[in-house]
């Protein structure tokens, strides 16, 4: 989506004879926290190549240009490694150069030369721009899971690679195409996991996890930063602000408290566990698929207001105002070189301050076929005077017969099933066993325990002999079943007392590992106290001959 038109060039600083016009910029993408983002194409012998994105680095007046170049080459550095291990759902990387500021045809460039990154054109809008603009529809299992899955390459990567962290995802850096697919954009921060890389942390206050204010980030940093985008296609808003009128106890903003989530404690116990402030009770990023599954269950029987958003289900749209013509009209899908007026803060694509607001008019803009899936009809009074014409004269109903109920739903052959309240309130109710992914955290207590009986059981067979081993490993694997029941036992009762009583948020399952942890060690105490210890008896003869030569 081009912002506005320009007729400038660019290229890399090299001996070749007009190498410094090798790329044709043709409009201005947007403006970010480090570079001005453009469209552009690659010129070769009077040919123009398929349109291209050319991301220009600015530089800061306030630090040293070798720090902000080293900065740049690492975020390049990472870009580049992707693109090598084939990640899919990202803006892929095409070159990189030092150029001089992009200037004027046949005029001599100037200034001292600054990085360059050519990458793949991307047609379409990020997330907050289509959603906050109503500028089309998302799929919103499809995107989630497209985010999940480039997550899931730069954290769990192939073997000899290295783990990646992106450190800035959010609705901004997120493109939907016309084909609905989504693509991660914006690898400037990117680092890889590891000190010598990660010495920088990109921060957005808005959507980034306030470990970045203690300077340790890890894969839950992007999950944060991938909760906040759930968070938006629920809420419309940010995840993070900071709210007027009170005084800020922490250097991070918190997180934001949402009518609507209030209104749903389960959509607002799931939806947050990505964004705890508390690292480790986030879900890690192998879980990010069943929760999106679980999100989208329970989004599509919530029934909240329509933003744009489908979660594959029904979903009720907010109330007409009552017009003379109360039919809904389409918003058309703004074409690629139409005008978006105004800027958004802190996105990749903004446009830039003073630019021409005659340019930035969308009256000019050539409207496309309204968005597939709606209708567009004509205008009323042209309407009306066509049914006139039609022998259609337009009257008062006398209102519903005597006695007659109210007029039932009109319902169509292919329409859901619509659940009952019942099913309703059950889907609401929180998980006794908690959100996915508790279950596992504090297992190391079940661990130790186990770790201690097996230990002292196995020294008790090996004292009482191995003749009766069959009857042992019974008994140990019925000692080992009554762990387990007393585990879920536990479960049980925090879901019905601070789950369902005291809406409480379950995070961990501690509390029943440490129980069953504590039955396994009393258990293996009960075998030490049946040991019979003759089979260690030692001769200790040899020990009075040396203490004998001391006399």
């Amino acid at each position: 989506m081009s912002n506005a038109t320009v007729d400038l060039v660019c290229g890399p600083a090299d001996p070749l004879p007009g190498s410094e016009q090798s790329y044709r910029i043709t409009g201005l993408l947007g403006s970010g926290g480090q570079a001005d983002v453009y469209q552009a194409v690659r010129v070769s012998a009077g040919i123009s190549s398929a349109p291209l994105t050319v991301k220009v680095f600015r530089p800061n007046p306030a630090d040293t240009r070798e720090h902000q170049y080293r900065s740049w080459d690492k975020g390049d550095a990472v870009l580049m490694d992707l693109h090598s291990r084939n990640v899919g759902s990202i803006c892929r990387r095409i070159d990189a150069f030092y150029g001089r500021a992009p200037h004027p045809a046949g005029s001599p460039a100037q200034g001292d030369p600054v990085p360059f990154q050519v990458l793949e054109y991307l047609p379409g809008h990020d997330l907050r721009q289509l959603l906050s603009r109503r500028l089309g529809r998302v799929d919103a299992a499809r995107t989630l899971r497209s985010v999940a899955e480039v997550m899931s390459a730069m954290h769990h990567p192939p073997t000899g690679a290295h783990p990646v962290l992106h450190m800035d995802l959010k609705p901004a850096n997120v493109i939907i195409g016309p084909d609905g697919s989504a693509k991660v954009i914006d690898f400037t921060g990117a680092r890889y996991h590891t000190p010598a890389h990660l010495t920088t942390i990109a921060y957005t206050r808005e959507t980034a996890g306030p470990e970045a204010h203690q300077g340790t980030v890890g894969p839950a940093y992007d999950v944060h930063g991938f909760g906040s985008i759930a968070f938006y296609l629920v809420t419309g808003a940010s995840a993070r602000t900071d709210s007027p009128g009170q005084e800020q106890s922490v250097p991070w903003a918190r997180l934001r408290r949402h009518p609507v989530l209030e209104a749903h404690p389960r959509l607002r116990e799931h939806l947050t566990a990505p964004l705890d402030d508390d690292p480790t009770n986030r879900p890690r990023t192998e879980e990010l698929p069943r929760w999106i599954a679980e999100l989208c269950s329970v989004m599509a029987r919530a029934g909240l207001p329509d933003l744009g958003v489908d979660w594959g289900g029904p979903v009720r749209r907010p109330p007409e105002p009552e017009t003379a013509a109360t039919v809904r009209l389409d918003m058309p899908v703004v074409p690629p070189t139409s005008v978006i007026p105004g800027p958004v803060a802190g996105g990749t694509r903004v446009m830039e301050a003073g630019m021409s607001p005659t340019s930035m008019s969308p009256a000019n803009a050539v409207q496309e076929k309204p968005i597939a899936g709606r209708v567009r009809v004509p205008d009323q009074d042209q309407l009306m005077a066509q049914k006139q014409r039609e022998g259609f004269s337009p009257g008062r109903s006398n209102g519903p017969e005597p006695g007659r109920g109210p007029i039932p739903r009109l319902r169509l052959a292919h329409d859901p099933e619509e659940p009952d309240e019942k099913a309703l309130e059950r889907a609401e109710r929180t998980p006794l066993l908690g959100p996915p992914g508790s279950l596992a955290k504090g297992f190391e207590l079940s661990v130790i325990g186990g770790l201690f009986s097996l230990v002292m059981w196995l020294l008790l067979t090996v004292s009482q002999g191995l003749d009766s081993l069959t009857s042992q490993v019974l008994s140990y694997l019925v000692v080992v079943g009554v762990a387990i029941g007393l585990f879920f036992l536990v479960r049980l009762a925090g879901g019905m007392f601070w789950g369902r009583l005291l809406h409480a948020k379950r995070k961990t399952a501690r509390l029943a590992h440490l129980a069953s942890g504590i039955f396994l060690v009393m258990v293996g105490i009960s075998y030490i106290q049946q040991f019979s210890w003759s089979w260690l008896d030692i001769d200790f003869e040899w020990f009075d001959w040396i203490t004998g030569l001391f006399g």
